[in-house]
Parts: structure tokens; C-alpha cells; sequence
């Protein structure tokens, strides 16, 4: 690096911690089943530090896996707040990243513990990723046989924001087929999310798939597939 970096993945914990509401941290586990090791801070103000850190690299014209580095060292962090600051800032360059970058976010997939991180990872990431390179959708379907629940929603949630707009609903289906019986209530509710997404362009064929075999999906799966589907269609699947 040329310039001295004042963001420096030090100061952003610093930072981070100077932000947190003891008031609202007592709350945070509330939203989450499994324990979660957080420091208070809402998700606005951890944006606005991801901008002001993001505003400087660009300014000292830090390369990407200079970024990514940095990002590495708060995703090693214990606290959720600092680990999805580490998300936020990569996502601030997904127009930069390539192929070559699916092997090092797939490693950051084994150290998911709770459905924030993994969907902001499959969202903000993953999905970007598969955008750029069609290819990649296919190496979900492994996942869906991981024996990490994080890793089987992540087949899913990956493809959450393309299915949205009709992209990849081939895999999507694959997918979700491969975790039907899955009872796993956070696949339940990733596959059953991702349905949902594919029905706002094939309402139609949503239904259908779910109606072929509807035993097999949970009735956590079917509700959430259910809520974009015009009336007529998610009463028959409701009722099936």
C-alpha cells in the first residue's frame, strides 16, 4: 500500500464497538434460535462505516484482494456486527469480482453459524458471483448434501435474488427437490423462500411443483412458497 490507511480493520472494530447500544444487544438474540455473539450495533450504522471505509480505499486506490484482506480479518472476528461489516465491504465491489473469487467466499461458508450472516453472504456475494458466471449455480447442488445446515440453506438463499427476477429457476428447482424432505427449519424456510421468489415470474409452475408431491415439502416450506401466488393458485396448493 502507498498510502497510510486509517480504516484499518483495528480501527473498524474500535469503531464498531464505540456504536453499541447495550439496550438494543439485549435484544438481538431474540432474533436468532442458536446463541449469537453480538455487539449492539444496528445494521444502518454498520453500513455507514462500511461507506466511510469504502470512500478511503478508493481514495488510496487499494486493489481488490487488498480489500478482500481486510475483509478476511473482521470475518475471522467473533461478533456478527464485525463479520457482516467484512460482507458489506465486499459487496460495495461486486462489479469487480470474478470467478476466481467463488473458491475463497466458498471457504468463508464453513464458518457460518447463524442465517444473518448466511444470507448476507448468499445475497450480497454468492448470488453476484453467479450472475457474472452462469456456470457456478451448478455447484450448489452439492451443497444441498452438506452435513452444515448453513451450507444446505445456502444452496438456496444463493440463487434467492436471480430467481426473483427468473434467472436459474432450472437449478433453483433441482435444489429445492434435493431438500424437500429436508426438516431443517432453516432449509425449510431457505427452500421455501426461494420458491417464492421463482413465483413471481412462474407462478404456475411453483404450484405445479410443489402439487406433484406436496408431502414431501413441510408445511413451513409450502406457507413461505405460497405468499406470492395469486389467490386461486395458493389455495389449491394450501389445501392439497
Amino acid at each position: 500500500m502507498v498510502m497510510k490507511i486509517d480504516y484499518t480493520p483495528t480501527r473498524l472494530k474500535r469503531e464498531l464497538r464505540g456504536l453499541s447500544d447495550p439496550e438494543f444487544r439485549a435484544g438481538q438474540q431474540n432474533y436468532f434460535k442458536e446463541p449469537v455473539k453480538a455487539l449492539g450495533v444496528r445494521i444502518p450504522e454498520v453500513r455507514k462505516l462500511a461507506s466511510a471505509a469504502v470512500k478511503e480505499y478508493r481514495g488510496a486506490k487499494l486493489s481488490l484482494d487488498e480489500v478482500v484482506e481486510f475483509a478476511d480479518q473482521l470475518w475471522r472476528c467473533k461478533y456478527l456486527e464485525e463479520r457482516i461489516l467484512g460482507l458489506i465491504i465486499v459487496s460495495k465491489y461486486k462489479r469487480q469480482l470474478e470467478r476466481r473469487h467463488w473458491k475463497h467466499f466458498d471457504g468463508w461458508v464453513d464458518s457460518l453459524s447463524n442465517w444473518g450472516e448466511t444470507d448476507g453472504l448468499c445475497t450480497l456475494i454468492l448470488a453476484t458471483l453467479i450472475k457474472k458466471d452462469p456456470d457456478l449455480a451448478g455447484r450448489l447442488l452439492a451443497w444441498t448434501s452438506s452435513v452444515s445446515r448453513w451450507r444446505r440453506r445456502s444452496a438456496a438463499v444463493a440463487l434467492v435474488p436471480l430467481a426473483r427476477h427468473g434467472e436459474h429457476h432450472d437449478v433453483a428447482f433441482q435444489i429445492c427437490d434435493r431438500l424437500a424432505s429436508d426438516r431443517d427449519d432453516m432449509v425449510e424456510k431457505g427452500i421455501g423462500w426461494l420458491l417464492k421468489e421463482a413465483s413471481r415470474t412462474q407462478p404456475k409452475t411453483v404450484a405445479d411443483f410443489l402439487l406433484t408431491d406436496i408431502d414431501r415439502f413441510s408445511r413451513t416450506t409450502v406457507r413461505y412458497a405460497c405468499e406470492k401466488l395469486p389467490k386461486r393458485l395458493r389455495t389449491q396448493v394450501m389445501r392439497a
